[in-house]
This record gives structure tokens, sequence and C-alpha cells, in this order.
């Protein structure tokens, strides 16, 4: 199966030949301001399987750990890249173009999350990163 997506106004287009290794909520203060968000869904794609098939990304570094890479034309996040030999990128769902096939199932950074927002989901969830 093939994994697309892109940006709101098509400047990007991206696609994984391989499926995700992870699928989660991020609820960390980074993520929450890169996106304007309470949380973000993702999903993480092998990095040799990741390619931009139309632009592309702008990029910021966000911290010491990473870059987002996004649309310079209508903002549209894409996805978080690790600093160094990264071995996955993490592309927001909300990028993708088949969302119910990258359900996510898991939650981390939960120490960080916002106090009012109430989810009943019971998938697993841990207060930092999840280790694997």
């Amino acid at each position: 199966m093939t994994f697309t997506g892109g940006c709101f106004c098509g400047a990007l287009r991206f696609q994984s030949d391989l499926k995700p290794v992870e699928t989660g909520y991020c609820h960390c203060s980074i993520c929450r301001r890169t996106t304007g968000a309470p949380l973000l869904a993702f999903a993480s794609f092998p990095v040799e399987s990741f390619t931009y098939t139309k632009g592309k990304p702008s990029i910021f570094k966000s911290s010491s750990k990473g870059q987002r890479e996004f649309c310079s034309t209508c903002g549209t996040q894409i996805c978080f890249r690790e600093a160094g030999l990264a071995e996955t990128v993490d592309v927001n769902s909300g990028a993708q173009d088949e969302l119910e096939a990258v359900a996510p199932d898991h939650h981390i950074y939960t120490s960080s999350r916002v106090s009012w927002l109430k989810l009943d989901d019971q998938l697993p969830s841990y207060e930092n990163e999840r280790k694997t």
C-alpha cells in the first residue's frame, strides 16, 4: 500500500511505500505550538520510504531534537524529522490523504497534556516518549 498526502494548497505532495511503524497522539508543547492545536495525531514512516513527490518543503529547526517541514505557500506543517540520522519521519496525520488508514494507537507526552482536554479512548498513554 502507498500512503500519500500533501499540503492545503497542493504545492507539496509526499508518499511512503511502507506502512507506518508507529501512530499516535503527541501532547508536547512544541507540537501544540507548531500546529495551533491541543494535540497532534501523527504516523511515523521509515525515512527510506518517505519522499516528496511534488515541491520542496521549507524547514524550521523547532528544537535541538529536530525540524518541522512545511509548505511556505499555505503554511501546512507536513512532518517532524529528528536531527542527525533519523530512522523515521513523523507525518502529521491531517496532511495525509487517507486518515482512516493511520489511526493513532497511543498517546505520548501526556505529562504536558492540557487539563481541559478530556479523552476517553482507552489507548495506552506515556508521560514522555514511548519506549519500544
